[in-house]
């Protein structure tokens, strides 16, 4: 049987980084070439926040979304931990990069299926739902409102842009069930004791922030690096590490998955993914 993989990209992207270009490197993107600042040491910091989430995991935090205000009732969305993915071409990278942070890691999508994760379902009307008639019925239907994170605007305000749609998000939210199977880590928990150690290493904003960590397994599958120079430490500099950790992730067991196996993940710099 032929599939063609035309239409979307056969990876989830999580990006992150935006702390780190919103403080120290807020004009990259004005230049057609992706550098770090060398002064403020960006590429260190994206190296750390790199082996930071090769080890211990990608983390899953709260987010304040509005309520859906239906037939003159306003329904709370519940603040629930999640993590969110982009699919999308990579030649759209750079872009994203811009709103959420040049670090891209990318997995393929029985990561997000294996921890109840799917696609976001998006409705036309920002901040009206009762215009969309399956939302509005989820809404009032719903018994784990929850799942309302599910859910998501396709435009970031009144204007049919169709920017958030363009993004094609997918969302791994927090089920109890992935805390017994530990496919999520909590970090505040002392016998975690790898992940209470990062945990207790951060600063009270990046504590606050953080809620739970998603392990990578197997289905590990891209690094997007900030910038070439990136790249080349990554993968050249043997004390950061990072290879080891690519190499201890990719040798985890991980039964039943035959497409990725032990295979190495695609690294790929931000200007280079303008050629795909």
């Amino acid at each position: 049987m032929n599939y063609d993989y035309a239409v979307h990209s056969d990876f989830l992207i999580y990006w992150t980084g935006k702390d780190i270009d919103s403080v120290y490197d807020q004009k990259w993107h004005q230049s057609d070439k992706s550098k770090t600042n060398k002064k403020c040491d960006v590429a260190g910091r994206y190296l750390k926040r790199l082996y930071d989430i090769l080890q211990f995991g990608i983390w899953m935090t709260e987010g304040n979304d509005p309520p859906f205000c239906c037939d003159s009732i306003s329904i709370p969305v519940p603040s629930t931990p999640k993590t969110c993915f982009t699919e999308l071409k990579l030649s759209e990278s750079r872009k994203h990069a811009r709103r959420y942070g040049r670090l891209g890691i990318g997995v393929k999508r029985p990561f997000v299926f294996k921890r109840f994760g799917r696609l976001v379902v998006y409705y036309g009307f920002q901040g009206n739902p009762a215009k969309d008639i399956f939302l509005k019925q989820c809404v009032q239907e719903l018994a784990d409102k929850n799942l309302l994170n599910f859910f998501k605007p396709m435009n970031s305000t009144t204007t049919l842009n169709y920017d958030f749609y363009s993004e094609s998000e997918w969302r791994i939210l927090y089920f109890k069930e992935l805390l017994s199977q530990k496919l999520i880590i909590d970090p505040r928990d002392t016998q975690n004791t790898k992940e209470h150690a990062f945990f207790q290493d951060l600063k009270p904003n990046e504590q606050a922030k953080l809620k739970y960590l998603i392990p990578l397994d197997g289905w590990f599958a891209m690094i997007i690096y900030p910038s070439l120079d990136v790249k080349n430490k990554a993968q050249q500099d043997t004390t950061n590490n990072i290879q080891k950790e690519i190499e201890r992730i990719k040798k985890l067991p991980d039964h039943g998955n035959t497409v990725e196996g032990g295979n190495w993940p695609i690294e790929v710099n931000l200007d280079a993914c303008r050629n795909f």
